[in-house]
């Protein structure tokens, strides 16, 4: 494999322009899918109290809410449709499950591609250089718990939604630009409305509610232990795709999360949209530095490359 290879010489132009095609079709049967799932698991848990029953209903429910971040991330990127209302839907059906407003992750995640995996910018490693490593011990523990990610999320969304002095935006989220911060408090006030209301609830009229959160966290231990693996521990410099692994996973999960293992093949082309991925990932898996298989289960055991 050449390390120093033009993404262009992998993937000419006239093939890549054919992988960028949008369609609604493609995400507007996994959009219904994936809702429907959503909202099926959610009424289940409200609803079944046999705990026989209530068992198998919360690992689906979890595992559709981990599987979310797919929609959110597509809806960010504005590629899984052709129209860009179809996008917004999305996006807001997938913050239900994963409390980042579109407009918020948008900002945070066109910032992740800018600069991924450098300490300085990229927001998934807040500045801290002990996330740019592979976590290990206490840290590695507390990574997989998704406390971090669904408080940090929460925590973002009650911040936009009081839309404070623009100095305090500039400490807390600096990669909102200026122009952009009116919108997305107007967005996060409508999510802490949504999900304040359904804590209250839960707290004083039906407490079966809180099973969902429950399951949310669950959603996003499963997520905690997937995104780790799709950068931590590989080097701040380099090429995009020697900063960004490839994750080869059963198609369930593929299916769940909109493609997005093939993660390297994202950071390399992403306007590319998650439909052609598979597409993509069989002209350029052997240009990959860092494709891992089976299920990169290895990488939390401890044989790091």
């Amino acid at each position: 494999m050449n390390r120093n290879f033009a993404r262009s010489e992998i993937v000419t132009p006239e093939r890549l322009s054919a992988l960028q095609r949008r369609a609604d079709g493609p995400g507007l049967r996994r959009l219904g899918a994936q809702s429907a799932l959503y909202f099926a698991s959610a009424a289940g848990l409200l609803l079944i109290h046999d705990p026989v029953l209530l068992a198998p209903t919360f690992v689906v429910s979890a595992a559709v809410q981990f599987g979310m971040f797919g929609m959110l991330h597509e809806a960010c990127h504005q590629t899984a449709f052709a129209s860009r209302s179809l996008s917004l839907l999305a996006g807001w059906v997938a913050a239900l499950a994963q409390p980042m407003t579109p407009a918020l992750m948008r900002a945070f995640h066109f910032e992740h591609h800018r600069h991924t995996h450098e300490l300085a910018r990229d927001p998934e490693l807040a500045g801290m250089p002990f996330m740019v490593r592979w976590p290990r011990h206490v840290i590695w523990l507390l990574t997989l718990t998704g406390l971090p990610v669904l408080m940090a999320r929460f925590g973002w969304t009650l911040f936009a939604a009081l839309n404070p002095p623009g100095a305090l935006w500039e400490k807390v989220l600096p990669f909102v630009k200026p122009d952009k911060r009116g919108r997305i408090a107007w967005e996060a006030r409508g999510l802490v409305l949504i999900h304040g209301g359904l804590l209250l609830a839960a707290a004083l009229v039906y407490p079966p509610i809180a099973r969902i959160y429950a399951a949310m966290l669950a959603g996003h231990a499963l997520l905690s232990f997937y995104i780790t693996c799709e950068h931590r521990g590989l080097p701040e410099g380099g090429t995009i795709l020697e900063r960004t692994r490839s994750l080869e996973t059963p198609a369930v999960v593929r299916w769940l999360l909109w493609n997005m293992p093939y993660h390297a093949e994202h950071h390399g082309w992403p306007a590319v949209p998650f439909h052609a991925l598979g597409d993509l990932h069989a002209e350029v898996r052997d240009h990959l530095p860092n494709r891992v298989s089976p299920l990169y289960l290895h990488l939390h055991r401890g044989n790091r490359p």
